[in-house]
């Protein structure tokens, strides 16, 4: 199988970093969670579930809001951490996933 790299940094960041994902792209929901996996934000973010990660095109600027968006290999991102409402966070969706037996939807509701 063959797989995609999607370059990512943080906001504050000065460099991108490699995120190999399989095939040969990717949607936006599986690039948030290899990211939160990839930073360890899983683990460091205490009680706290409720941020998301804004992404955008590191040289469009432009929003990717849809996380059913799909994203091709080589894809420059940039990343920044943002506060969510109670329970609709990146992590609580995770969690929702893996109750619901860690299927391919991105944990929001939306059919």
């Amino acid at each position: 199988m063959s797989t995609s790299t999607i370059l990512y940094k943080f906001k504050a960041s000065l460099n991108f970093e490699s995120l190999p994902l399989p095939g040969t792209s990717a949607r936006l929901f599986d690039i948030k969670r290899a990211i939160v996996k990839a930073k360890k934000l899983d683990k460091s973010s205490g009680s706290g579930l409720e941020f998301d990660l804004a992404i955008e095109n590191a040289t469009t600027n432009e929003a990717y809001d849809d996380e059913d968006m799909i994203l091709p290999r080589g894809t420059r991102i940039v990343v920044r951490r943002v506060a969510s409402e109670r329970g609709m966070g990146i992590l609580s969706r995770l969690a929702r996933m893996e109750v619901m037996g860690g299927g391919s939807g991105n944990g929001n509701g939306a059919a």
